[in-house]
């Protein structure tokens, strides 16, 4: 899981999800963190595409805002946060975060993250001026280039504040190169801002 994390290789993840992980298990996860795997959103269609839905593709549908909710559960120590796109008074949503990884799970995966971004396909985030944990990703589309994705947060390591983020660069093809630079540069105003630190 190291190696296929931080180059990306969609094989493994397929293999992953149809020989081990399952579409109940796949399914219930996904739902969990709000994410569609399968249109209609049922274990039995999602066996359909499951290899692919395994790896993000298929009839995955995911918004930025969940997929930052993914980075967020890992650097949180595998507390998936609420989530509001407002944050006052006027939005009731105030639920706790929600465990969804064990603390040690939620390490590893962050650990492979930040190898994702110190050697593998997500080296172009490594320009910020804090450690950052990241992702890539394509989402194919029918006749239209890819679009690009990353997700990740920063500082990496430490016990300090963190962010979250998610990038999707449409048809921008591909997440090392054209979504991981916007992620450096969103970590860098971030630290500007005094949101977190170096």
């Amino acid at each position: 899981m190291q190696r296929a994390l931080v180059v990306s290789c969609n094989a493994y993840f397929a293999q992953l999800g149809t020989y081990d992980v399952g579409a109940e298990a796949l399914l219930a996860t996904a739902t969990l963190l709000g994410i569609s795997p399968a249109a209609p959103n049922t274990a039995d269609q999602l066996r359909k595409s499951l290899g692919q839905s395994s790896y993000g593709q298929g009839q995955v549908v995911a918004s930025p805002f969940q997929m930052a909710r993914v980075a967020a559960t890992v650097a949180s120590g595998g507390w998936m946060p609420q989530g509001r796109w407002i944050a006052d008074e006027t939005n009731p949503r105030i639920a706790p975060p929600q465990a969804v990884l064990s603390a040690d799970a939620a390490a590893t995966l962050g650990g492979f993250m930040r190898q994702a971004v110190t050697s593998g396909t997500g080296r172009r985030a490594a320009a910020a001026s804090v450690a950052v944990a990241g992702k890539t990703g394509t989402a194919e589309l029918r006749d239209a280039p890819s679009h690009a994705w990353f997700i990740g947060f920063a500082p990496f390591g430490g016990s300090g504040r963190k962010i979250a983020v998610s990038v999707l660069v449409e048809n921008g093809v591909y997440g090392g190169t054209a979504a991981a630079p916007v992620a450096a540069e969103i970590v860098d105003a971030a630290v500007e801002l005094g949101l977190i630190q170096r």
